[in-house]
């Protein structure tokens, strides 16, 4: 058994191996596919495209691509899953995202059967390995959701005063992204490129609101569409939007300040079990032997952790006040 475990080990590890080597080299597509790729990537072409006899790597994974990818990029799950990596700012396709959790699945359930010999502990430890890639998508999106709501109030004020001084609301957003840093600029400068294309700026910007999830940028864009039916002056209609903005992005700082002390309750809730099961089992290694060599001490353990996660969950339903 042991052998197996290493045999699933290792496959894993190549499986993510694969799965990161993929992200990093270039693909073997098409050239035109390639284009759409930088286009909607918003990578700008830097270097001369080799053959692709010259990159076997890319070969393969031009043929993963078109037998297993296209397939599911093209439906509403893999559309969806797109806009979930696209919004933690991750550049790489869905096939290979699942490529990667799969391979940190399959690698984390081999350790945690060579860890504890257990083959119970072999789905737990596959579970972990998939939720460690889930909860690293989730850091990603929260992270990249803070910068974009931290500039979204200075690129209101930008883009109206870009129209007071005669530019169209079109140039505006495409000034905005040639002087606005990431995240914010990259999704003007994909706006930008959608309407470049062909589609209309509402649709552009609906888009862009469905990537970020921002109901402060969704202010905007109604304001956008009732302009583009009913007329009105979008500059001063620009300001509004920014100011009410502003206040509620202040707002949310003054309740996140209030309610410090019950987050932070939260997670020394969740850290001061392991922290105390960890110095105990340095003071005394076998103290905790029962708890895990024993059924009865894993369903302990088992309702312990369910318990935990409850306390934490009602901590966050009561500290999540919605502006």
């Amino acid at each position: 058994m042991t052998s197996t475990a290493i045999l699933l080990a290792g496959v894993g590890a190549l499986a993510l191996f694969g799965a990161i080597l993929a992200f990093i080299l270039p693909g073997g597509d098409s050239k035109l596919q390639s284009r759409l790729r930088q286009l909607d990537e918003l990578q700008p072409v830097v270097a001369k495209e080799e053959p692709a006899s010259r990159d076997p790597l890319g070969q393969i994974r031009g043929a993963v691509q078109t037998v297993f990818g296209s397939r599911f990029e093209h439906s509403d799950r893999g559309s969806r899953m797109a806009d979930r990596l696209a919004r933690a700012g991750l550049k790489v396709r869905p096939t290979e995202w699942i490529l990667i959790s799969g391979g940190a699945a399959l690698l984390g359930g081999a350790l945690a059967y060579l860890r504890f010999g257990s083959m119970i502990a072999a789905p737990i430890g596959a579970v972990v390995g998939y939720v460690a890639t889930q909860l690293f998508v989730r850091y990603r999106q929260g992270q990249r959701s803070k910068a974009f709501t931290a500039q979204l109030s200075p690129t209101i004020l930008q883009l109206s005063g870009s129209m007071k001084a005669g530019y169209t609301f079109a140039q505006a957003i495409d000034l905005a992204a040639r002087n606005v840093p990431a995240p914010m600029g990259i999704e003007l400068g994909r706006v930008t490129r959608e309407v470049q294309l062909g589609l209309p700026m509402n649709e552009a910007l609906g888009r862009m609101v469905r990537r970020n999830e921002s109901e402060d940028l969704r202010l905007m864009l109604i304001a956008v569409q009732i302009q583009s039916q009913v007329g009105g002056n979008l500059a001063s209609i620009l300001d509004t939007i920014e100011y009410t903005v502003r206040e509620r992005i202040r707002i949310k700082g003054e309740i996140k300040s209030l309610t410090g002390q019950a987050r932070a309750s939260g997670w020394v809730l969740i850290a001061l079990p392991f922290g105390m099961t960890g110095i105990l089992m340095m003071i005394a290694p076998s103290y905790f032997d029962p708890m895990l060599a024993k059924p009865a001490g894993n369903i302990m353990l088992g309702i312990a952790g369910f318990m935990i996660l409850c306390g934490y969950g009602l901590i966050r339903r009561i500290v999540a006040i919605k502006v």
